[in-house]
C-alpha cells in the first residue's frame, strides 16, 4: 500500500439522516481525480456516531459507487464480537480489507490488547487488516514493541495507520515493523513530514473535496520538494483552523458543501454544529481559503 488514503466524510442531511446521494458524489469525485484508496468509517467519517446498519450501508454505497479503487472499510468497535459481525456483513458485499482501532472505552493491558486483535483476526479472516493507532482520540497508545508483537502474531496485519504525534516513536515503529507492515501516516497535517520519515503514504479527510493531498504526494514522488512544500504549507494553513471543538469532519464537510457535493455540512452530536462553534469572521476566512486557494489548484 502506497499513496494517499482518503478517509472520507459521512455526509448527513440537516435532519441528521445519512445523505447517501452526497456520499456517492464524494466517492465519484474522489475516484475521478485519482484517489485509489478509499477508507469509509474512519475518524473523519464519524463512525462512532453511526448504527451497525448505517455502517454497512455506508460501506456498501462506497463499494457500489467505486469502479476501480480499493476499499479499506472501518470496522472499529468497543467489542471484538461486533467487529466480527461487521466483517461478516462486509464479506457478503465483497470487502476484503478492514481498518480497526483499539477498543476505545475499556482500557486493557498490552496482553489484553494483543488478545483483542488476535480474536478479531480470527473472526475477520480478510486478506488485509489495517490497525489504526490514534492515541489522542482513542485513549490507548499501541507501543512500538506491542506493534512489533502484533506484526509477528497476526499474518494479515499488513498495514498500520499511525497517528501518534511523537515523531521519534513514529520512526521507531517504522524501524521495527516497516519491513513487513506498510506504515501510513494517519495525521493529515504531517503529510509531507510523514513521507520524509519513511511512511508509504498518508491519510486525508480534505480529499473528500480537494485534490491538494494528491498533488503533495505526486510532487514528492517526482522529487519536486519545492512545489510539494508550497502545497503542504497551504494544507497546514487549512488545518490551522482545527482547534477544539472544531474537527477535521467540520472543515472537510464545509469544503464538500462549498463544492456542491453534499446538501449540508451537518455533523451528529456529540460534535457541535459548525455554525455554533465558529464566528462569522473565522468562517469567512475558512471559506476564502477553500474556495479561492484550495479549489483553484485544480484549474492551475
Amino acid at each position: 500500500m502506497e499513496g494517499v488514503f482518503l478517509t472520507n466524510i459521512t455526509p448527513f442531511t440537516k435532519t441528521l439522516d445519512l445523505d447517501v446521494d452526497g456520499l456517492r458524489k464524494i466517492i465519484q469525485f474522489a475516484e475521478g481525480v485519482g484517489y485509489k484508496y478509499i477508507v469509509p468509517l474512519g475518524t473523519a467519517g464519524e463512525f462512532s456516531s453511526l448504527t451497525f446498519q448505517e455502517k454497512v450501508l455506508v460501506v456498501d454505497t462506497v463499494r457500489k459507487t467505486l469502479s476501480k479503487g480499493e476499499i479499506i472499510a472501518g470496522a472499529s468497535s468497543t467489542s471484538f464480537l461486533e467487529t466480527g459481525e461487521l466483517c461478516k456483513k462486509y464479506r457478503e458485499i465483497g470487502i476484503n480489507t478492514i481498518m480497526i482501532t483499539p477498543p476505545y472505552y475499556l482500557k486493557g493491558s498490552e496482553k489484553g490488547l494483543l488478545d483483542y486483535f488476535i480474536k478479531i483476526s480470527q473472526l475477520c479472516d480478510f486478506d488485509t487488516i489495517v490497525i489504526y493507532n490514534n492515541p489522542s482520540t482513542v485513549g490507548i497508545d499501541l507501543s512500538p514493541q506491542l506493534l512489533k508483537t502484533l506484526s509477528e502474531s497476526i499474518s494479515n496485519f499488513k498495514a498500520l495507520k499511525e497517528a501518534r504525534y511523537n515523531v521519534v516513536e513514529f520512526k521507531e515503529v517504522d524501524r521495527l515493523i516497516g519491513d513487513r507492515v506498510d506504515v501510513i501516516d494517519g495525521l493529515e497535517e504531517r503529510a509531507l513530514l510523514g513521507l520524509i520519515l519513511g511512511a508509504k503514504g498518508f491519510t486525508t479527510s480534505m480529499g473528500s473535496f480537494s485534490v491538494l493531498p494528491l498533488k503533495i504526494f505526486e510532487n514528492y514522488k517526482k522529487h519536486d520538494i519545492e512545489n510539494a512544500t508550497k502545497l503542504y504549507d497551504l494544507l497546514l494553513e487549512y488545518r490551522s483552523f482545527i482547534k477544539f471543538p472544531l474537527t477535521m469532519s467540520h472543515l472537510s464537510k464545509l469544503g464538500a458543501w462549498l463544492r456542491g457535493l453534499i446538501s449540508s455540512y451537518a455533523t451528529r452530536p456529540p460534535l457541535s454544529n459548525l455554525d455554533d462553534i465558529v464566528n462569522d469572521n473565522i468562517k469567512r476566512k475558512m471559506i476564502e481559503i477553500i474556495e479561492n486557494r484550495i479549489l483553484r489548484i485544480e484549474t492551475g
